[in-house]
């Protein structure tokens, strides 16, 4: 059908049609028009054959869009636009003249692009013919209709716009606006000029910012918008428009245009205040985070969703502006303080955190410590700035670390951001803190950088010599000459250096005394005399490498604030590694519910509150078993050694022995940790059968009724009827051995 499509020159009739869906923009007045985007949804086939078209488009855009624009290409970062910004603010001593930032608003972009203009676009860039024709077919003679809350409106032809849905559009999209670009980067007016780079225009698809040295050049770029208007359909809707000045100013408007202190940019709050910055960003959504988890603090809900909420109800609120702003200290321990204060209902952490985080193998419920994802988030940021440090986005930071030799000498350092002899904003302190937790290397004398080093000061301060550096020198071991001495001529002769002896002297008796005779006896092998620079691994993996991945970096970090073991319980004593980690994870993908699996996790880390641990724990005196009432309830007994729940096991076994051939009794660890099998399915019946009969223990406990094998096979084939209905496959491996054993029939 394809082929026929291209050889046609014609799409099908249902393939030109679409269905506008009206999504409320959040926040806003539904009942106005402007405040609802349009989504289309369009034919199977039409996606299909537009989808091949954006692959054939994506793999050479990047050689026509330039990397001021950030939207829709794979490799560029929202965070790109907020931190290039938010830098220029962070160093704005740094530029010459006033600086502004005006903030561009078009109405409705997507939606009223000249089709004609995006066609021209693509010709000006040197697509061919039959490219831009296959083009035009996807917007010739298409129409539309409105999803209404009855029905649909009548169609009508669609003459401008992209289709909000189709997977070209972007792309189509951003080849036009680079016209605006290009406009922009080319006109005469003053711009922002900073570290020896002019700064012009950055574009998130729409979204546009210019950089201006002055307000007087307002009116050149408010004639260049106008003319591309003309040309293209977008329109400036100038009373979305705002300027933020990067220093001080007390003009409030200008050319109709507000002047503010405080922006909101690309769903980031931009302003000069630090306070502001952190309270807009972080502590709103923190309180919000608050009142999204106190709507669900009432529910009856088991550790495993409570965790679940914290990430979406929570973290996830924070992940986006962490990203391009720095957390405070106080807003880390307050996010980590809300979350696990949630998990646990606002009662006593029974576990800690550190073991709360861990993986489900080493005992954990992968619950999320912020300061470790705010870590990996700044360490991602590091990874780009790695890859890409000649780019517009990272030529503030590049330029800045370039006065302690540059980024890639800088992270190999033993370094003390305090000591560090330039100002750096609380943001790339906050990055370089987090690396240092991370990246592991032995720092002896021989391989050490002498530059940028904590214990290597002049005036209390780290010293880095750029012309010494460029001459290879970096070690204590360059500073030796053939005997292992420090010598002015022979270090001078040796690298051609011009320089005096009170530079020289400056230097080398800023390296402590030890250091230096380290060195000279590790100078008298030959193997260290040609120090090479350590490599920047994480984990065994280059830092800008793709192997790297995203989860082992915050594992990193959770290992480097929780650096002891898991739960430290009897489990540990009884299975090997491989045991453990099946018997720690496996009960979690059973299909049974949640709040079985918490009683059952609960079990394995030793802190079912049984009356016995409410006594060692907060020194209750009553520690009777609730059933038997003679013996002490410890855990153990409560699901197992006492005479009722003993009896409760001995009716299942003998439910379930004519079913299950060579079936032993359950011992004590097949209670309390679960049985392991070498037919899984087998294995995963009996293990949901424990647990719910645990679970069914757990019930009787807190009604204070003792617990019967009829009442419990009751509530069984109850559940065991209900697996039918699951389509997981668990769920279906589970539901076809209820069948199998036929477990449902009666006793």
């Amino acid at each position: 059908m394809l082929t026929e499509i291209l050889e046609n020159g014609s799409l099908t009739h249902t393939m030109k049609q679409g269905v506008i869906t009206l999504i409320p923009k959040p926040g806003k007045d539904p009942t106005l028009l402007d405040n609802l985007r349009p989504i289309t949804l369009l034919n199977n086939d039409y996606k299909l054959l537009t989808h091949i078209f954006a692959n054939r488009l994506k793999s050479g855009i990047t050689q026509i869009i330039s990397d001021t624009q950030s939207g829709f290409i794979k490799g560029r970062s929202i965070h790109n636009n907020i931190r290039l910004i938010l830098d220029l603010i962070d160093y704005n001593y740094l530029i010459e003249n006033q600086g502004f930032v005006l903030f561009l608003d078009f109405y409705k972009a997507f939606d009223m692009i000249e089709h004609e203009f995006m066609f021209q676009a693509l010709d000006l860039f040197g697509f061919g013919g039959n490219f831009i024709n296959l083009i035009k077919l996807l917007y010739r003679d298409t129409n539309s209709s409105v999803c209404l809350p009855r029905g649909t409106s009548q169609r009508f032809r669609i003459c401008r716009g992209i289709k909000q849905g189709c997977p070209i559009s972007p792309l189509l999209f951003i080849a036009a606006t680079e016209m605006l670009s290009i406009l922009i980067k080319n006109a005469e007016f003053g711009k922002i000029s900073i570290l020896g780079k002019e700064l012009s225009i950055s574009q998130l698809a729409d979204d546009t910012t210019i950089f201006l040295n002055n307000l007087n050049e307002i009116p050149k770029i408010l004639q260049i918008i106008e003319t591309f208007s003309k040309a293209s359909g977008l329109k400036l809707n100038l009373n979305k428009c705002e300027i933020l000045p990067l220093k001080d100013c007390t003009i409030s408007n200008t050319f109709n245009i507000p002047v503010k202190s405080t922006v909101k940019y690309l769903g980031v709050y931009i302003t000069k205040n630090k306070n502001d910055l952190d309270n807009l960003n972080i502590w709103e959504k923190i309180q919000i985070c608050r009142t999204h988890l106190n709507n669900w603090a009432q529910r009856d809900l088991s550790i495993l969703g409570r965790i679940f909420l914290t990430k979406m109800e929570s973290i996830s609120r924070l992940v986006y502006p962490a990203y391009a702003v720095g957390v405070p200290k106080s807003a880390i321990k307050a996010i980590n303080q809300l979350n696990f204060d949630f998990i646990w209902k606002r009662k006593t952490h029974y576990i800690r955190q550190g073991n709360l985080v861990k993986r489900f193998e080493d005992g954990g419920l992968q619950a999320i410590e912020f300061d470790s994802l705010n870590g990996t988030l700044k360490i991602n940021w590091l990874r780009s700035f790695l890859r890409s440090q000649n780019s517009l986005w990272f030529h503030i930071p590049s330029k800045i670390f370039s006065d302690l030799g540059g980024i890639n000498l800088l992270l190999r350092c033993d370094f003390d951001i305090r000591k560090l002899p330039i100002k750096l904003s609380s943001f790339h302190q906050q990055v370089l803190l987090y690396w240092k937790l991370i990246y592991k290397h032995n720092y002896s004398p021989h391989n050490t950088p002498i530059w940028n080093c904590r214990y290597i000061k002049v005036g209390n301060k780290s010293i880095f010599m750029e012309k010494w550096y460029d001459k290879g020198i970096w070690s204590v071991m360059h500073l030796l000459n053939d005997r292992g001495k420090i010598l002015l001529e022979d270090f001078t002769a040796n690298y051609d250096l011009q320089i005096n002896n009170k530079e020289f002297q400056k230097i080398t008796k800023a390296i402590p005394q030890n250091i230096l005779c380290t060195a000279y006896n590790l100078f008298q092998n030959p193997d260290y005399r040609s120090p090479d620079l350590p490599e920047l691994l994480v984990n065994g993996h280059n830092i800008t490498a793709n192997s790297l991945k995203y989860s082992q970096i915050r594992e990193l970090f959770t290992n480097v604030f929780f650096p002891y073991r898991s739960n430290p319980n009897s489990i540990s004593h009884l299975f090997s590694g491989d045991q453990k980690k099946e018997i720690r994870k496996n009960y979690l993908k059973l299909p049974i519910p949640p709040k079985a699996k918490e009683v059952h996790y609960k079990i394995l880390s030793g802190v079912y509150p049984s009356k016995e641990f409410l006594r060692r724990r907060f020194a209750i005196d009553d520690n009777c078993c609730s059933f038997c009432n003679g013996d002490i309830e410890s855990t153990e007994h409560l699901f197992y050694d006492c005479i009722f729940c003993k009896a409760l096991w001995n009716d299942v076994h003998y439910w379930l022995f004519p079913k299950i051939p060579n079936l032993l009794e359950f011992s004590k660890n097949d209670i309390m940790f679960g049985s392991l099998r070498k037919e899984k399915k087998l294995e995963n019946v009996l293990n949901v059968i424990i647990i719910m009969g645990k679970f069914f223990i757990h019930k009787c406990h807190f009604l204070k009724t003792k617990p019967s094998f009829f009442t419990f096979h009751k509530e069984l084939c109850l559940f065991f009827s209900s697996v039918k209905f699951m389509d997981k496959k668990q769920a279906l491996d589970l539901n076809h051995m209820i069948v199998e054993l036929d477990l449902l029939e009666n006793p």
